[in-house]
């Protein structure tokens, strides 16, 4: 349990320097791009970590590949304000979970708009 917590406090600490660095980098791939940072996991052995992001404004893919590019620089500008023993192996992915929410969302929608509402019961005088 003290190990998950370890990981999650690293990511934490990650994604708010990440989010520093993203702010300085000079990438015509991501310049002019909304890019959020929702989530990032670390591996047990703090080897590796995976940062899901939404993209806004750009294609998704472009962005990726040119953060993907900038790894190098992530790491080299986490470990100048991070002290870990090793800073992990960084890579980012599109994080789908807001696209699948409101595909879950519209299906619903459909449903209880297919579904007849219940009858109403009229209550009896007393």
């Amino acid at each position: 349990m003290a190990g998950s917590r370890r990981l999650h406090r690293v990511g934490d600490l990650l994604q708010e320097v990440a989010n520093e660095v993203m702010r300085t980098l000079k990438d015509p791939a991501v310049d002019g791009a909304l890019i959020t940072i929702t989530s990032v996991q670390v591996s047990p052995d703090l080897g590796h970590a995976r940062f899901y992001i939404t993209v806004m404004g750009k294609p998704v893919a472009e962005v990726i590949e040119g953060l993907n590019r900038a790894s190098g620089f992530f790491r080299r500008e986490i470990t100048k304000q991070v002290s870990l023993k090793r800073v992990p192996r960084l890579e980012f992915v599109y994080d789908e979970t807001l696209e699948h929410a409101l595909k879950l969302q519209k299906l619903m929608s459909e449903v209880a708009a297919k579904t007849p509402p219940p009858p109403i019961e009229e209550e009896e005088a007393v």
